[in-house]
């Protein structure tokens, strides 16, 4: 996972870092809206996203990446604040271990999983 705008698509036909990308406020750090999969689109957008790359609509377009809030099941993510509230962690419940983190303001983000590869299939019955 990404926050929105930290990737983009190129001409090449090709997924770079933004480097004109200067973080997401505070405020938007903390919506799921603002948070992207860097993965092929699977969720309930998917042919939404296929559509924009069919038309060629990609290149330089923020939303030709899934969001993590489309993603089911429904509330399989939480985001943190830090102590100080520059800083969202998003957590994944249906992968335990999958984290991403973001410092507002910056363009310091990353993604990282730490688990044991076994999918939590009772959150559906948890939530």
């Amino acid at each position: 996972m990404v926050p929105k705008g930290k990737l983009k698509y190129t001409p090449a036909q090709k997924f770079e870092t933004n480097e004109a990308f200067c973080g997401l406020s505070k405020e938007d750090s903390f919506k799921f809206e603002n948070w992207q999969f860097t993965r092929k689109a699977q969720g309930v957008k998917k042919s939404e996203i296929e559509d924009i790359f069919a038309r060629g609509e990609a290149v330089y377009n923020s939303d030709c990446l899934e969001s993590v809030a489309h993603e089911l099941p429904k509330k399989s993510w939480s985001i943190q604040k830090d102590t100080t509230g520059t800083v969202a962690t998003l957590k994944s419940h249906l992968w335990p271990g999958l984290y991403a983190y973001h410092r507002c303001n910056t363009n310091f983000s990353g993604c990282l999983y730490m688990g044991d590869g076994i999918r939590n299939d009772n959150l559906p019955f948890m939530v």
